[in-house]
C-alpha cells in the first residue's frame, strides 16, 4: 500500500512540471502591444528563453523592429547591482534570444523596441528561483 501511494504520489508531482505553463506576460510600450513569454516558470538561475511577440495599434505583427532585454538586479548590502542585456533576433513573427540569470532572486527586466528611429519600452519583474 505505501509503495502505491509513494508512486502515485510522484507520478503526480513529475506531471506538474511536465505540464507547468511558460511565463507570460502582455504589456504596453507606447501605442504597441508586446506579449513576452518564457520558457520557464519560474525563471531559474542559468538560461532562460523569451519569446517577444510586438504588435501594432491594428494589430499588425511588427517585424520591422530591433528588440532587445535589458535585465538587471538591483545592488543590495555587500553586493553590487547586475546589469545585462540581450538582443533578440527575429525569427518568423517573433523575437527571441536567452536570458541568464546569475543568481535567485527579483530582477527587474525592460523590453526595448526600436522601430523607425522611435524607441518604446515596456517593463515588469521576475523573481528567479
Amino acid at each position: 500500500m505505501k509503495k502505491t501511494v509513494m508512486f502515485t504520489f510522484i507520478l503526480l508531482m513529475s506531471a506538474g512540471i511536465v505540464w507547468a505553463k511558460d511565463y507570460e506576460i502582455q504589456k504596453k510600450a507606447g501605442d504597441l502591444s508586446v506579449v513576452v513569454k518564457m520558457d520557464k516558470n519560474p525563471a531559474v538561475m542559468g538560461e532562460n528563453g523569451a519569446i517577444v511577440t510586438v504588435k501594432d495599434p491594428a494589430g499588425k505583427e511588427v517585424t520591422d523592429a530591433e528588440v532587445k532585454m535589458d535585465y538587471s538586479m538591483p545592488a543590495m548590502p555587500g553586493m553590487p547591482a547586475m546589469n545585462y542585456s540581450a538582443a533578440l533576433a527575429l525569427n518568423g513573427n517573433t523575437y527571441q534570444g536567452k536570458l541568464n540569470y546569475s543568481m535567485a532572486g527579483p530582477w527587474n527586466i525592460v523590453v526595448k523596441i526600436v522601430r523607425g528611429g522611435k524607441t518604446s519600452s515596456t517593463k515588469f519583474s521576475v523573481d528567479v528561483q
